[in-house]
């Protein structure tokens, strides 16, 4: 066990710059103190505190958004360290602060209910003393397991070094509600995390609420809380035939150089996409660093999409998703489209990057293309690529969801 702790801090260790660390220390000296106190100040049921540490994205975006939409008592601030998201989330008119600066830390001392995607770091750790903490998690899938994740986020209370308690405090806090999907993920995310059961509440993603209203709700919705750039990229969809959207998930191992073990050849790719009349989009995970200088060459229609670009807006437009072992492929799975699995380092990926909880193929039903050639006589094809085993997918990792209430999140959330 020590020697995975030590790894676990070896990995966040290599995956930040030195700036960021140096930050972190400082945090560290002053944030301790700050935890004290944050335990003895009143807190206001009404204020709910939101974030997610990637930026304006993901599950605590979309429920944001929502908090905001009911125009009740709940008063939704959102907490960010990055002044772009403060700006971004202001021009909406909504309330934000920075994290650091005095609104943002009284309000974060005085919120109630934290809502966030990963940890209250998200928001702040060092003023979450007694308010509520809600984790919305940021996917179901087949990755990790009872052994946990290679450089997993969350690891045991009981068999860990001091070192990662102090560094890593977010890692053992506790959840007052933690949002699951299915009977089968609540087991998993009960083992995968050390949750207590009680704390599990099964409901719809909030992003995939939005994302199942529909193509027109979208375009209103990008109107209203998106930027222009989105709206003229789903405009220009209206050119081509078929929209494919390429998402691999990120390789633990730090190995940012699979896209070229992917054997892509961009121009001989394009030429295929343009005879067809389609496009294929590439979005890389936001952890990825390098993708070999590819996405500043042009080609007509081959799109890299900005890594940190919020995609759920974009999924109802998409024809085909091609993924690998991502958890894209259990929402994209709500929309009733086609998917293409191309997990071509599966081997590799299994031993090197995560381990699996489930069967690989069992739990990831559809075509699979093991070959770059596979891939591009997959996208030569008319095939739709519908996951025939659909229902039991559904079954398995959404349950008795019900893909159109968020409500009953939002006022369980209401409850605590």
């Amino acid at each position: 066990m020590f020697k995975k702790s030590l790894n676990l801090l070896r990995t966040f260790f290599q995956i930040r710059s030195k700036k960021y660390l140096l930050e972190r220390f400082i945090e560290l000296i002053f944030g301790y103190p700050l935890l004290l106190v944050s335990y003895c100040i009143p807190r206001d049921r009404e204020k709910w505190l939101f974030g997610t540490n990637v930026g304006f994205i993901d599950n605590a975006k979309y429920l944001f958004i929502y908090a905001n939409e009911q125009q009740d008592r709940t008063r939704p601030i959102w907490i960010s360290s990055k002044k772009e998201d403060i700006r971004v989330i202001r021009a909406l008119g909504f309330e934000a602060y920075l994290k650091y600066s005095f609104k943002g830390l009284f309000h974060s001392l005085t919120g109630y209910i934290y809502i966030f995607t990963y940890h209250s770091k998200d928001i702040n750790y060092f003023t979450s003393g007694r308010a509520k903490k809600i984790n919305l998690w940021h996917g179901v899938g087949i990755k990790g397991s009872g052994e946990r994740k290679k450089g997993n986020n969350f690891t045991s209370r009981s068999s860990t070094i001091f070192l990662t308690k102090l560094f890593l405090p977010y890692l053992y806090e506790k959840n007052d509600l933690f949002l699951s999907t299915s009977d089968m993920m609540n087991k998993h995310f009960t083992k995968m995390f050390y949750l207590d059961e009680k704390a599990i509440y099964d409901a719809i993603y909030p992003r995939c609420y939005y994302m199942c209203k529909g193509k027109e709700f979208m375009l209103l919705f990008i109107g209203k809380y998106e930027n222009v750039e989105m709206h003229d990229l789903i405009l220009n969809f209206e050119s081509f035939n078929r929209i494919f959207l390429y998402m691999p998930t990120w390789r633990g191992n730090l190995n940012d150089d699979f896209i070229k073990e992917a054997g892509f050849d961009f121009e001989r790719l394009n030429k295929i996409l343009k005879d067809k009349g389609s496009l294929f989009l590439i979005k890389l995970h936001p952890a990825v660093r390098v993708f070999n200088n590819n996405e500043k060459i042009f080609y007509s229609n081959i799109l890299f999409l900005d890594k940190g670009l919020d995609i759920y807006p974009v999924l109802p437009f998409v024809n085909i998703l091609v993924t690998d072992y991502s958890s894209i492929y259990y929402d994209f799975i709500l929309l009733n489209k086609g998917i293409i699995l191309y997990p071509f380092d599966k081997d590799e990926f299994i031993e090197s990057s995560n381990n699996l909880a489930f069967d690989y193929d069992e739990y990831t039903p559809g075509y699979k293309a093991m070959s770059i050639i596979d891939l591009e006589n997959a996208i030569i094809s008319n095939d739709e690529f519908k996951v025939a085993e659909r229902d039991k997918i559904l079954k398995d990792f959404w349950g008795r969801t019900d893909t159109s209430d968020l409500n009953s999140l939002y006022q369980k959330i209401k409850s605590l």
